[in-house]
């Protein structure tokens, strides 16, 4: 199965099959038109470069298309969602990047030309830390971009950009609410009852509850997850869902790390209109707590789902399905 781990390499090999025996007369025919051509860069990462922007930006004139866009419209079995992706890889931005936070595989990069914000996954956690400065190449993957192409990395000791500083100390603040103590029979409105003002408003705004009083507030976000939990369920994304029930079949908490195939690009100042990440949907919607429980003598960070729920929610997510534990 093609997923997005494994395109970069399907769509090599799909070039090496149709245009292997041709690469030396690609590269003299189209060596001029490459932007980087002049670029001063060790011969491996020039010649990756250069086989990158081949593959995912040069439209060839004899097929009207790139050779991605071409493994695209060839390719038996390639998901829709994956198709799209594909196709957009050609919309490469180039620029100066400065680091502004990491978070797993996710980096949130600054446009340093223009100050556009964008989220990038790297393919491992490597050395790039927040102030590093990128100059490279990036391309819209899915509801993320990735790096297609990078030239030069380096790291200031001085602050290049206030965000990293704010970025710094939403991280700080951030792991100071998920060091919530939870116990296995821990309540939503016990762990409510301890988030910050901003998140239970944004809660009320977004379940469109009126009260004034914090206390009240919890009880009516309370009311409203428990008794309308089909109709929150209803607007998850799938992913969300899965990562549910994932944590329902380990009787509603895991340690954090297991759920490191779903994204949680969560920060302290939450918005409406942004664009949530697989974990972040829940946590907002009161679905699922990040916190520290106690296994043993140790204490690990783990996501939990609150136990007035968790009944309801194994209705709707295990009803006439083979997910049931």
């Amino acid at each position: 199965m093609i997923d997005e781990n494994n395109i970069n390499q399907a769509i090599f090999e799909y070039a090496d099959k149709c245009y292997g025996k041709r690469s030396e007369e690609l590269f003299e025919k189209y060596i001029e038109d490459f932007p980087e051509r002049d670029w001063e860069l060790p011969n491996e990462i020039w010649r990756n470069n250069f086989l990158a922007w081949l593959l995912f930006e040069k439209v060839l004139p004899e097929t009207g298309m790139t050779i991605a866009e071409e493994f695209a419209e060839n390719m038996p079995g390639l998901s829709p969602e994956m198709k799209e992706n594909v196709l957009q890889m050609k919309n490469v931005i180039r620029s100066e990047f400065i680091v502004i936070s990491k978070k797993g595989l996710f980096l949130k990069i600054k446009d340093m030309k223009i100050g556009e914000v964008y989220k990038v996954k790297i393919r491992s956690a490597g050395s790039v830390s927040p102030n590093s400065v990128i100059t490279g190449r990036i391309h819209p993957f899915d509801d993320h971009y990735r790096f297609a192409g990078v030239f030069q990395m380096s790291t200031s000791p001085l602050i290049l950009d206030p965000a990293v500083l704010f970025s710094a100390y939403e991280d700080r603040e951030l792991k100071r609410f998920e060091d919530i103590r939870l116990r296995k029979s821990s309540s939503l409105r016990s762990i409510l009852n301890k988030y910050p003002y901003h998140w239970i408003d944004w809660m009320c705004n977004h379940y469109g509850l009126k009260e004034r009083l914090k206390k009240e507030k919890v009880r009516e976000i309370e009311n409203k997850i428990v008794n309308d939990l089909p109709q929150v369920l209803s607007e998850l994304p799938e992913r969300s869902r899965e990562a549910l029930t994932y944590c329902l079949k380990s009787d509603g908490v895991v340690k954090y790390g297991q759920l490191k195939d779903y994204d949680d690009d969560m920060n302290l100042f939450w918005e409406e209109d942004k664009s949530l990440s697989t974990i972040g949907v829940l946590r907002q919607k009161g679905l699922m707590v990040v916190g520290k429980m106690v296994f043993g003598e140790r204490k690990f960070k783990v996501a939990f789902i609150p136990i007035e729920i968790r009944e309801g929610l194994k209705r709707v997510l295990f009803q006439n399905s083979s997910a049931e534990p």
